[in-house]
């Protein structure tokens, strides 16, 4: 199992970075767009926590920017109907405190802002995990307020864009304002700036 990538970042896509170990091998590791804002320029040092996911037809690296992140990767995909994709794509919506916080709490509203999570699969991943990720912190956390990206992205989805056009959008805004004290507002109007 590959458990961790450290190298230099060769390229950033919307949903996947490229990174070129010492020994000159380069993975190509699909990551949550919350974590494409943290990274940096090509050329920077990285190193991601990965999970390796196979399949029949093919091998696919996620990387996360703590194990924990990965761990609840994990977890998440263990309830019926989540794959690695929408998985990914909860961690890149909420942070893993708020996505803990939400299931135990049986959120449902706080799930279906995932592009992908309908009422249906909202209510089945708390019911399913909401007593199996206890070892992963309490969550309290995330019952302080999450930031405004759950709420931008719900806006560029309302506006019509795609879930991967958004959460790219929303990665190069966080880049652009090195601010951390941005609105929702100002992030979403950054982010059209980028589509």
């Amino acid at each position: 199992m590959i458990s961790r990538v450290r190298g230099t970042l060769a390229s950033v896509r919307a949903d996947r970075v490229e990174l070129t170990t010492a020994s000159g091998v380069t993975y190509e590791l699909l990551i949550p767009s919350a974590v494409l804002g943290d990274l940096g320029e090509p050329g920077s040092d990285v190193e991601l926590h990965t999970a390796l996911v196979a399949r029949e037809d093919s091998l696919e690296l996620f990387g996360f920017a703590s194990g924990a992140d990965r761990e609840l990767f994990l977890r998440l995909q263990s309830a019926s109907g989540v794959g690695p994709r929408l998985a990914l794509a909860i961690l890149g919506t909420m942070p893993a405190s708020r996505i803990i916080s939400a299931i135990r709490s049986r959120d449902h509203a706080a799930l279906q802002l995932v592009s992908g999570i309908g009422r249906k699969t909202a209510e089945r991943i708390a019911l399913e995990l909401a007593d199996k990720l206890d070892d992963l912190g309490s969550g309290d956390r995330g019952t302080a307020d999450p930031g405004p990206a759950p709420g931008a992205l719900a806006a560029l989805r309302a506006l019509g864009y795609s879930a991967i056009e958004s959460q790219d959008a929303l990665a190069r805004a966080r880049r652009d304002l090195a601010d951390e004290t941005a609105d929702t507002e100002e992030l979403v109007r950054v982010a059209l700036r980028h589509l």
